[in-house]
């Protein structure tokens, strides 16, 4: 099964992959019915065929993009086309939940299909490469899901950091979803506030799949997927690490022999911040007394989200007095991390909830007795403080045996492609 999977991803290295699957197909496999009556209660989905669905359609169907403006609504864009009160709420409830049409954004286009008789067809554009088309015929109105056909192709870029690592990626034109990806798995072993020097070296490559035949629907063509390969040269030091897709419990991203890329707290848990205040004694700016600043204060937008430094357990998340609002996480290894001054929680999060590294706990303030919106992270060590910043790397195993082979392949494939830009690049330059 394994070798299978690396097929496809070793094809996906070297050349366009694309998706097979015909959007007419897609119709067909992926179709619901819902006739919707008079009545409140909506019969059960059935399936629709192919001769169903064109139903209503002749040769004088036409085409229109509509564009929703600020005020308006489905039925009010809908109603020179016959579309009544009832269409309205039958269609409405017909695609739930694929997507609420009572909270349409401003902006948001659909497409109307249309003939003298009135309405037809609808297709909107629920995510990239994906479509809903509601169907009216004389049984009522259908709807069905489909895909648009796609390839996917391997972007490599490359940058010189002059300001932040963060601003040299976007300058570059590495989307935002990837730019989150590299931060995080960096983050394990990198300290941006103070690591990352104007001059240091940054290499990615990822996926990105893009739509063969494009509509009007959806601006975005392309769509990132997947961070593949980073190479950071900070300093002194190089960070060279690989995507590995395997089983769910080694899924990530790791060194070229098998060391896992990750630690068991990240150095820093948001984004985009600058290191305002460091570990140790000092004078508080408020309190106006010299003791012992027990943790890092990160300095960043309002709302910037905040993330659990690692895989642990939520002890409390509610008012610290001068701590504001706060999150007490606890992890293995006797380890335990402190959040303050946040704006707010993140949804769930109460006292009992498992988190993952990564995610989103809450979110940056200015609560309880702060001086000026940020962060303030503890690290503490069976219940004592500890500097975030002097954080040892867990030791980690290993990966081995036909995992470990599996990942060699891939950084054999890869390290091949960057060959062959670098002498693609020299090519150019000769």
């Amino acid at each position: 099964m394994k070798k299978i999977l690396f097929t496809v991803l070793s094809t996906a290295l070297f050349g366009c992959v694309e998706n097979v699957s015909d959007p007419k197909t897609e119709v067909q496999n992926n179709v619901s019915q819902a006739t919707v009556s008079h009545s409140t209660q909506l019969p059960k989905v059935a399936q629709m065929n192919e001769q169903q669905s064109k139903t209503n359609h002749n040769k004088t169907t036409k085409t229109l993009v509509l564009s929703v403006k600020a005020g308006q609504s489905l039925i009010g864009l809908l109603k020179p086309f016959g579309f009544t009160e009832q269409h309205a709420w039958q269609v409405t409830e017909l695609v739930k939940p694929d997507m609420d049409l009572n909270r349409l954004n401003i902006g948001q286009k659909f497409q109307v299909e249309y003939n003298e008789q009135g309405l037809v067809a609808l297709i909107f554009a629920i995510d990239f490469a994906q479509r809903l088309r509601v169907i009216r015929n004389e049984t009522g109105w259908h709807k069905a899901l489909y895909s648009m056909l796609t390839k996917s192709k391997q972007v490599l870029r490359s940058t010189t950091v002059s300001n932040s690592l963060y601003e040299a990626a976007q300058q570059e034109g590495v989307p935002l979803d990837v730019i989150n990806q590299m931060i995080m798995a960096f983050s394990h072993f990198i300290d941006f506030q103070r690591q990352i020097q104007s001059g240091d070296q940054l290499t990615l490559m990822f996926n990105e799949q893009q739509v063969l035949v494009a509509d009007a629907l959806y601006d975005r063509k392309d769509n990132p997927t997947q961070l593949l390969y980073g190479h950071l040269v900070a300093g002194n030091e190089s960070f060279e690490i690989f995507h590995h897709q395997g089983d769910k419990l080694i899924d990530g991203f790791y060194f070229a022999d098998g060391r896992p890329a990750r630690s068991l707290l990240l150095k820093t848990p948001l984004n985009g911040a600058r290191l305002s205040s460091q570990f140790g004694r000092r004078k508080h700016p408020i309190l106006g007394y010299t003791r012992l600043h027990a943790g890092l204060d990160f300095g960043a937008p309002m709302g910037t989200p905040i993330f659990a430094a690692g895989n642990g357990t939520v002890e409390k998340a509610n008012w610290g007095g001068s701590f504001g609002n706060r999150v007490l996480l606890r992890h293995a290894h006797g380890y335990k991390t402190l959040y303050a001054h946040l704006k707010g929680f993140a949804p769930g999060i109460k006292p009992g909830v498992k988190v993952k590294q990564g995610q989103t706990i809450g979110y940056l303030g200015n609560t309880g007795l702060s001086q000026a919106r940020h962060l303030h992270y503890e690290v503490h060590k069976n219940g004592k403080p500890i500097n975030p910043l002097l954080l040892k790397k867990v030791s980690q195993v290993k990966m081995q045996g036909s995992e470990f082979a599996w990942l060699q392949d891939t950084v054999i494939n890869i390290q091949s492609m960057l060959e062959k830009e670098r002498l693609a690049m020299n090519a150019v330059e000769f």
